[in-house]
């Protein structure tokens, strides 16, 4: 049987390095995507000291970067903190890991898409090359599913599944005290379906603290997570009293996962009646809608879209001096806006850092002056921008490579390329 990702050809590393390392950024084609490796390398070191400090748990999310380099980093391989469990959202991202299962680096993956009926086959095949696979499940109708298809394919595994709790974002997960959430519950813990399913634990994301503009609304919303997980386990308990202790209620938002520090049981509702384990993708990236929540600076954003200035337009807008044309457009950037104003935000030249995307389209996005108080000069034809991408995640997902550069975590154009890394795409 064949999979999708046996189809997609990644880029050759080795023929990538072979072009680019030792070039400095300015040197390089543009668009491009400039990665700092100090900067990666310290978010995640911040993020492992804030989780082992509370004897937490921690699952990072792949989705982010999709790459093998810096899930290592992320897992803290060589550093006193690691975990050996991953969250990826596309089975792609799973596939191309398998290399590091196979060291037992990762022994625990969790797909967090709710079940796919049309990829319950890759997802068993999957299930063959890693210690232990988690699914997502967050209707009723899912878990038949996963019987269905079990009791088809026999001799098969249990399915070990996370149930998502909807605590706000309306994106995904049951809403506690719903009938269709007992439900769901009482199936996998004593019903017929039990011989096919078992429960893992509880999962929430709390994606509306990408709106946060404060570190104490982020902490508000952490709160909120955990007493979602803990009171759906609650249920649990109530249903069936022989449920473990072990649970894991697993919680996180990039906001959230910030601000894990300050985590105080006694702000909960409940004591905690599972395993807390802390799931986060873009801290290790970060971007502008981070720094618009005020839980992250633009010294930790370790990532810039690289453009160059293809055309200028004195004295057009309303604002002096004018605009500009750069060749990063929807496609090489995306389309999100935030807190922090424009689709990107101009960081180098320093000379220039008062220049926004302001406009985009396809493959072209216009620089506008952010804030027309300041003296500002137009940048000239032929100068390569970085830009603070709005959303990393998205632009991470528009190149087929990454350039990775020296330094202490600034990124500029006199930063020499010391990596290539090549991300999965596709599904």
């Amino acid at each position: 049987m064949t999979f999708p990702y046996q189809f997609v050809k990644l880029a050759d590393k080795e023929e990538l390095l072979t072009a680019y390392k030792g070039k400095k950024v300015n040197e390089l084609p543009t668009p491009g995507f400039v990665v700092s490796l100090q900067k990666v390398k310290d978010n995640c070191r911040s993020m492992f000291q804030s989780v082992a400090s509370l004897g937490f748990d921690f699952r990072p999310h792949v989705k982010t970067h999709k790459t093998i380099e810096a899930t290592l980093l992320e897992l803290g391989q060589g550093t006193e903190f690691h975990t050996d469990r991953i969250v990826v959202s596309t089975l792609i991202e799973a596939w191309n890991l398998l290399p590091l299962c196979k060291k037992g680096l990762i022994n625990d993956i969790l797909f967090s898409m709710p079940v796919e009926q049309s990829r319950l086959d890759e997802l068993a095949k999957l299930s063959e090359s890693v210690k232990h696979l988690r699914i997502m499940v967050d209707n009723y109708e899912q878990i038949g599913s996963l019987v269905k298809y079990n009791r088809e394919h026999k001799p098969l595994k249990k399915w070990s599944v996370f149930i998502k709790i909807n605590m706000g974002s309306d994106r995904a997960g049951f809403v506690l005290e719903s009938s269709a959430l007992r439900k769901t519950i009482e199936a996998i813990t004593h019903g017929n379906e039990s011989n096919d399913v078992e429960l893992f634990g509880f999962y929430c994301h709390a994606g509306h603290s990408y709106g946060c503009h404060s570190v104490e609304e982020a902490k508000n919303i952490l709160i909120d997570e955990i007493n979602s997980v803990n009171a759906a386990c609650k249920i649990a308990k109530k249903i069936d009293s022989s449920i473990s202790d072990d649970l894991i209620l697993s919680i996180g938002a990039t906001p959230t996962a910030h601000v894990i520090d300050s985590f105080d049981e006694k702000l909960l509702d409940d004591k905690l009646l599972g395993k807390v384990e802390l799931h986060a993708g873009n801290y290790a990236f970060c971007d502008l809608q981070q720094v618009g929540t005020n839980c992250c600076r633009y010294e930790d954003v370790a990532c810039r879209v690289l453009g160059e200035v293809v055309s200028s337009y004195p004295g057009r807008g309303s604002v002096k001096p004018g605009e500009g044309l750069v060749n990063v457009g929807v496609l090489g950037i995306g389309r999100e806006t935030g807190a922090v104003p424009g689709f990107g935000h101009v960081g180098c030249p320093e000379k220039y850092r008062n220049w926004i995307l302001g406009r985009i389209s396809q493959e072209h996005g216009v620089l506008t002056v952010l804030d027309c108080e300041k003296q500002t000069e137009l940048i000239p034809i032929g100068t390569r921008v970085l830009i603070y991408p709005q959303h990393t995640c998205i632009a991470a997902a528009c190149y087929p490579w990454y350039y990775v550069v020296d330094g202490n975590g600034e990124i500029t154009n006199e930063n020499h390329v010391i990596d290539i890394w090549v991300p999965t795409r596709g599904w």
